[in-house]
C-alpha cells in the first residue's frame, strides 16, 4: 500500500549499472509461513487483488502525543460519500482502544488486549447504540506451529461463530481448515487449505465454498524487484473456470506498479506513489470486457486513493 513507500538514495558514480525496478523483493510478497488460515494464499492476493480500489477515497492520518493516533478518510462510491474519523488510544504495548464514527453518527468501538494469555490476543467490538446486533469477541491464538482464529459474533442476537487453524507441518508446508456455525443454521460454510514453499515459489491450494470451489495459486519472485503470481479458480457445481495473473514491483524511486490480466477479459492496474513528504497517491485503473459501454466496447473504471500523514505532540 501507499504508508509502505520508501524513498531512496540515487545511484552514485561509479556503481554498477541497475534495473528500473529495485533488486530487492517488494513488500506485496510474504515469504513467511502461514500463521493463520487467513494467511494461506496470502502472497497471491496480495498481487493479483491487494491495493486495487475503484473508489476516489482520501485519507488524512496523524499521530498526537505517543499514544493517541488519528485518521479520518473520505470516499466517493459511485453517486455515494461516506466518511469516518478514527481515533485509537495504546495504553501499553498489550491494551489498546479504538473509537470510529462515521457521516452518519454511527460510533463503533473496540478494546484489545494481548497480555491476558501468552501468544493470545483478544478484541472486543461493538455499536455503543447497538450493542445486542453489533457485539463481537475476535480471538487470535499462536502457540509453537499452530495458530488459532475463532471470531463470535451477534453474542446477545444470534450467534455466529467463525473459526479457524492452520498448522505448520514443518519448515515452508502449513496446512489449515476453517468454519462457519451458525446458531440458527449449523454448519454454513468451511474450506481446507495447503501451502508449500520451495525456494523461491510459494503455491497453495484452496478448496472452499462447501468444497465447491477449488483454487491452485502460485507466487515467486520474477527477478528485477518484480513478484508474479497466478491463479486458476474452478467451481465444481457448473463447471465455470477462471484464470489469473499479475506483476508488481517497486522503482528505484519507491514507486510501485501493478497489473493484472484475468481470462474473463479484466485488465486492472495501479501505479502509487510519494508526491511529497508525507503525501502519498494511488490510482487504480480497470478494463472490463463483461461490462458493456458505448459501441459495445469494454468499460474502463477508476479510482484515486490519496494519503496524507502527518504527527504533532501534546
Amino acid at each position: 500500500g501507499a504508508s509502505a513507500l520508501q524513498t531512496h538514495s540515487p545511484t552514485r558514480r561509479g556503481d554498477p549499472p541497475v534495473s528500473l525496478f529495485r533488486t530487492s523483493f517488494p513488500a506485496t510478497f510474504s515469504g513467511k509461513m502461514a500463521k493463520y488460515f487467513g494467511d494461506i494464499a496470502k502472497g497471491v492476493k496480495d498481487v493479483l487483488t491487494g491495493g486495487l480500489s475503484y473508489d476516489n477515497k482520501l485519507t488524512i492520518t496523524a499521530k498526537a502525543g505517543r499514544s493517541v493516533g488519528l485518521k479520518g478518510d473520505v470516499a466517493l462510491k459511485g453517486a455515494d460519500v461516506t466518511a469516518g474519523t478514527t481515533a485509537t488510544y495504546t495504553v501499553d504495548k498489550d491494551v489498546s482502544a479504538e473509537l470510529t464514527v462515521n457521516e452518519s453518527g454511527a460510533f463503533k468501538s473496540s478494546v484489545t488486549h494481548g497480555g491476558l494469555l501468552d501468544g493470545l490476543k483478544t478484541t472486543v467490538s461493538g455499536e455503543p447504540l447497538n450493542v445486542n446486533k453489533t457485539l463481537k469477541v475476535a480471538n487470535t491464538f499462536l502457540v509453537g506451529d499452530l495458530g488459532l482464529k475463532a471470531d463470535v459474533g451477534g453474542l446477545l442476537a444470534t450467534p455466529k461463530v467463525d473459526a479457524s487453524a492452520c498448522y505448520a507441518l514443518h519448515d515452508g508446508l502449513q496446512v489449515g481448515v476453517e468454519a462457519t456455525v451458525c446458531s440458527a443454521k449449523g454448519v454454513t460454510g468451511y474450506a481446507v487449505g495447503v501451502q508449500a514453499k520451495v525456494d523461491d515459489v510459494t503455491a497453495a491450494l484452496l478448496v472452499g465454498d462447501k468444497m465447491d470451489s477449488v483454487k491452485i495459486s502460485a507466487v515467486s519472485k520474477l527477478g528485477c524487484g518484480v513478484t508474479g503470481a497466478a491463479e486458476a479458480q474452478y467451481k465444481v457445481r457448473n463447471g465455470d473456470l477462471r484464470l489469473t495473473a499479475g506483476a508488481s514491483g517497486k522503482m528505484h524511486n519507491g514507486h510501485a506498479a501493478k497489473v493484472v490480466v484475468s481470462s474473463t477479459g479484466c485488465v486492472s492496474s495501479s501505479y502509487s506513489g510519494e508526491l511529497a513528504k508525507g503525501v502519498a497517491a494511488t490510482v487504480c485503473l480497470q478494463v472490463d470486457q463483461q461490462v458493456r459501454g458505448r459501441g459495445g466496447r469494454g468499460r474502463g473504471t477508476w479510482g484515486l486513493q490519496s494519503q496524507a500523514i502527518g504527527s504533532w505532540w501534546m
